[in-house]
Protein backbone atom coordinates (compact mmCIF):
# COMPACT_ATOMS: atom_id res chain seq x y z
CA UNK A 1 0.00 0.00 0.00
CA UNK A 2 1.72 3.19 -1.54
CA UNK A 3 0.34 6.11 0.86
CA UNK A 4 1.83 9.93 -1.44
CA UNK A 5 1.35 13.22 -0.24
CA UNK A 6 -0.37 15.70 -1.44
CA UNK A 7 2.15 18.64 -0.03
CA UNK A 8 5.14 18.03 -2.26
CA UNK A 9 8.33 20.25 -1.07
CA UNK A 10 9.98 22.57 -2.84
CA UNK A 11 13.71 22.94 -3.38
CA UNK A 12 14.25 25.74 -4.74
CA UNK A 13 14.20 28.99 -2.78
CA UNK A 14 13.03 32.62 -3.66
CA UNK A 15 16.13 35.25 -2.71
CA UNK A 16 13.85 38.53 -3.91
CA UNK A 17 13.10 39.41 -0.51
CA UNK A 18 16.64 38.59 0.64
CA UNK A 19 18.10 41.23 -1.53
CA UNK A 20 15.62 43.86 -0.79
CA UNK A 21 16.02 43.59 2.83
CA UNK A 22 20.03 44.16 1.74
CA UNK A 23 19.65 47.06 -0.58
CA UNK A 24 17.23 48.87 1.91
CA UNK A 25 20.25 48.40 4.83
CA UNK A 26 22.61 48.98 2.42
CA UNK A 27 20.96 52.48 2.08
CA UNK A 28 19.89 53.06 5.13
CA UNK A 29 23.43 52.70 6.63
CA UNK A 30 24.75 54.99 3.70
CA UNK A 31 22.46 57.26 4.46
CA UNK A 32 22.77 57.55 8.48
CA UNK A 33 26.75 57.61 7.89
CA UNK A 34 26.66 60.71 6.25
CA UNK A 35 25.22 62.57 9.02
CA UNK A 36 27.97 61.81 11.64
CA UNK A 37 29.83 64.59 12.64
CA UNK A 38 33.55 64.28 13.28
CA UNK A 39 34.37 65.66 17.00
CA UNK A 40 37.80 66.47 15.99
CA UNK A 41 39.95 69.96 16.19
CA UNK A 42 41.44 71.91 12.76
CA UNK A 43 45.16 70.63 13.00
CA UNK A 44 48.00 71.68 10.72
CA UNK A 45 51.00 69.19 11.00
CA UNK A 46 54.26 70.50 9.50
CA UNK A 47 55.99 68.34 7.44
CA UNK A 48 59.77 68.40 6.98
CA UNK A 49 59.71 69.79 3.86
CA UNK A 50 56.80 72.48 3.92
CA UNK A 51 57.22 75.78 3.32
CA UNK A 52 55.70 78.81 5.27
CA UNK A 53 53.23 81.01 4.01
CA UNK A 54 52.54 82.89 6.81
CA UNK A 55 55.33 85.28 8.38
CA UNK A 56 56.27 83.41 11.55
CA UNK A 57 56.59 86.63 13.78
CA UNK A 58 52.47 87.37 13.86
CA UNK A 59 51.64 83.60 14.75
CA UNK A 60 52.01 82.99 18.50
CA UNK A 61 54.05 80.03 19.87
CA UNK A 62 52.52 78.17 22.80
CA UNK A 63 54.99 76.12 24.71
CA UNK A 64 54.45 73.42 27.18
CA UNK A 65 57.01 72.71 29.24
CA UNK A 66 57.70 69.06 31.03
CA UNK A 67 56.95 70.68 34.51
CA UNK A 68 53.42 71.79 33.15
CA UNK A 69 54.52 75.56 32.63
CA UNK A 70 53.26 77.49 29.32
CA UNK A 71 54.70 80.33 27.89
CA UNK A 72 53.30 82.19 24.94
CA UNK A 73 56.53 83.92 22.67
CA UNK A 74 58.67 83.27 26.05
CA UNK A 75 56.24 85.11 28.52
CA UNK A 76 55.11 82.61 31.66
CA UNK A 77 51.34 82.42 31.41
CA UNK A 78 48.76 80.02 33.47
CA UNK A 79 45.72 78.30 31.73
CA UNK A 80 42.85 80.72 32.75
CA UNK A 81 44.75 83.50 31.16
CA UNK A 82 45.88 81.41 28.14
CA UNK A 83 42.95 82.67 26.50
CA UNK A 84 42.80 86.18 26.99
CA UNK A 85 46.47 86.61 25.91
CA UNK A 86 46.03 84.63 22.71
CA UNK A 87 42.64 86.48 22.03
CA UNK A 88 45.18 89.82 22.35
CA UNK A 89 47.60 88.37 20.36
CA UNK A 90 45.59 87.20 17.72
CA UNK A 91 42.83 90.62 17.68
CA UNK A 92 41.94 91.65 14.37
CA UNK A 93 43.96 88.45 12.35
CA UNK A 94 41.82 87.02 9.54
CA UNK A 95 42.79 83.09 10.25
CA UNK A 96 43.79 83.02 13.42
CA UNK A 97 46.92 80.48 13.73
CA UNK A 98 48.74 79.16 16.79
CA UNK A 99 52.03 76.87 17.12
CA UNK A 100 52.12 74.40 19.77
CA UNK A 101 55.23 73.33 20.68
CA UNK A 102 55.69 70.22 23.21
CA UNK A 103 58.42 67.86 24.30
CA UNK A 104 58.21 64.24 24.71
CA UNK A 105 58.22 64.27 28.14
CA UNK A 106 54.93 66.27 27.97
CA UNK A 107 51.62 64.65 29.20
CA UNK A 108 49.07 64.57 26.11
CA UNK A 109 45.82 65.73 28.66
CA UNK A 110 48.30 69.35 28.98
CA UNK A 111 48.52 69.53 25.05
CA UNK A 112 44.59 68.68 24.88
CA UNK A 113 43.43 71.33 26.77
CA UNK A 114 45.46 73.95 24.68
CA UNK A 115 44.10 72.92 22.04
CA UNK A 116 40.37 72.73 23.27
CA UNK A 117 41.15 76.16 24.52
CA UNK A 118 42.29 76.65 20.44
CA UNK A 119 39.00 75.28 19.38
CA UNK A 120 36.53 77.26 21.56
CA UNK A 121 37.74 80.71 19.84
CA UNK A 122 37.99 78.59 16.42
CA UNK A 123 41.63 78.93 16.21
CA UNK A 124 43.95 77.01 13.60
CA UNK A 125 46.15 75.19 15.32
CA UNK A 126 49.72 73.70 14.20
CA UNK A 127 51.40 71.06 16.45
CA UNK A 128 55.05 70.72 16.48
CA UNK A 129 57.00 68.27 18.99
CA UNK A 130 60.83 68.91 20.08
Amino acid sequence: MALKSKNKVLDNFAMSGMTDIVFLLLIFFMLTSTLIAPNALKMLLPSRGQVTIQAESRIPTVTIHSSSRITVDGRTVSLQELGMVLEARLQGTADPTIKVVTSPAVSVGDAVKIMNIAAKRDYTVVLKQL
